[in-house]
């Protein structure tokens, strides 16, 4: 009969008597968190894992989960993934599993241990998406365990995760853009926050643009690359992730004389600065021509810019893409040029996550079908 002993509040050790070695008994040990009810059923189920033969298994056939999530990285992540991605997995791993399960064997991670992680995870504060990929891992990662006969079945796919919780998207009205434009002029990177707000590009987008992708006579440019901060100070351009980022995005007459002017100045700069001018090609770089970093971009530059347009609400680089897609959508731009233009994966994607822009959008629309029918001004 196994022991049970209270170690704390919602703390149980359970003893399972497995045999006796020269004299000296051995038992599995394990702590239990949860109800007492919950190590009762730890208990019986370690009892039947022992008569079978199964329980306290050499190393090598049940690893900590934290000893098998090594392997797994090694062997099944690194070199497949992009380094940002594989960079994301190392940091979602040290920060969220490996601190709740990187010690428990594999035999020991059931949906129960699992779904109680989650729970914690979730009770600190955590946001539902950061929850939901660190599920992602650990499913992926146990899937591998199965393969490998190190588990009968995933215990992660009989897990439930919070439900993700879509925010706001805070965005400029018309009259703020206009504002956000006229008070980015005065600034000395003012250029690259208008080209933001006029094609919607993402950062890591119109950060890593260089010249040749830029037509200036035809008015188009194409988004061929990213840009990337690895840790240590340096930084990457590599090809966009999905195809539909993949794209050709138009601008205007207006922005084309700005980008053209900006292009004589940075030229004037290369010259001035000649061999200590880094000429990386960048269409938006520092004085030295190196890339533009988000955080000095954003803190030294956009949120003066916000103050002095005097917008409240976030102030990021990514308000500027979502002001983009909502002002293009209420100017009565098809939806399918606009998802185009942004890089979406569909036009539902567009529609779906912008849904809050939709009623102006109706009501225009019910005005302009009225013109057509009755004739007259729409009031």
């Amino acid at each position: 009969m196994a022991e049970i002993i209270p170690k704390g509040e919602r703390k149980f050790l359970v003893r399972v008597f497995l045999k006796r070695v020269n004299g000296r008994t051995r038992y599995h040990s394990k702590v239990v968190h949860g109800t007492k009810k919950d190590a009762e059923k730890y208990a019986r189920t370690a009892e039947v894992k022992r008569d079978l033969g199964e329980l306290d298994k050499p190393a090598n056939e049940d690893p900590t989960f934290g000893k098998f999530l090594d392997g797994w990285m090694k062997e099944f992540k690194k070199g497949t993934v992009r380094e940002r991605t594989f960079e994301g997995y190392v940091y979602t791993l040290k920060q969220y599993v490996r601190p709740y399960l990187g010690d428990d064997r594999l035999s020991e991670l059931t949906a129960r241990r699992l779904q109680g992680v989650y729970n914690e995870l979730s009770e600190s504060g955590l946001s539902p998406r950061t929850v939901a990929f660190a599920h992602s891992l650990i499913r992926e990662a146990l899937n591998q365990a199965v393969v490998d006969d190190l588990l009968p079945a995933n215990p992660a796919l009989s897990t439930r995760r919070p439900p993700r919780i879509k925010k706001a998207i805070d965005v400029f009205t018309p009259e703020e853009a206009g504002r956000f434009i006229k008070a980015a002029k005065k600034d000395r990177l003012g250029i690259v926050f208008w080209f933001a707000l006029a094609t919607g590009m993402r950062p890591e987008e119109y950060l890593a643009l260089q010249w040749n992708h830029i037509d200036l006579g035809k008015l188009e440019l194409n988004v061929r690359q990213t840009i990337y901060f690895p840790k240590g100070g340096s930084w990457k351009l590599e090809e966009v992730k999905t195809a539909s980022s993949l794209r050709t995005v138009e601008f205007e007459n207006r922005l084309a004389r700005a980008l053209s002017e900006h292009k004589v100045n940075q030229a004037a700069q290369r010259l001035r600065l000649g061999k200590k001018y880094h000429n990386n090609n960048l269409v938006f770089a520092t004085p030295k021509g190196a890339p533009l970093q988000y955080r000095n971009l954003t803190l030294r530059h956009l949120v003066p810019i916000i103050e002095a347009a005097k917008i409240d609400g976030p102030r990021n680089l990514y308000r500027l893409r979502h002001s983009f897609v909502t002002l293009s959508l209420l100017c009565g731009i098809d939806p399918k040029a606009v998802s185009r233009a942004a890089g979406h994966s569909s036009v539902a994607f567009t529609l779906d996550t912008y849904q809050h822009v939709l009623p102006s959008v109706r009501k225009d629309a019910a005005e302009k079908i009225g013109y057509i029918l009755f004739g007259g001004r729409a009031v």
